[in-house]
């Protein structure tokens, strides 16, 4: 995967994501872990740990949320 667009990628995931959110679309949560998991790639390519903790923590939450709302 070309890591100049990589970030480009998952910024369009995340903007998707809070758009379905916003809608109450439950689509938003495995568009949401994509772009979590493309952020932790290139968190993690990048040696910038403090953000893949935060990338980590939005993962797991996002899992979270998604199993929250299909209860």
């Amino acid at each position: 995967m070309n890591m100049k667009n990589i970030d480009w990628i998952a910024s369009g995931f995340s903007i998707l994501g809070v758009v379905l959110n916003a809608y109450k679309i439950i689509l938003c949560w495995p568009i949401w872990i994509i772009s979590n998991i493309l952020w932790i790639y290139y968190t993690t390519k990048n040696k910038q740990y403090a953000a893949l903790v935060l990338w980590i923590t939005f993962l797991l939450f996002n899992i979270f949320g998604w199993y929250q709302w299909t209860r």
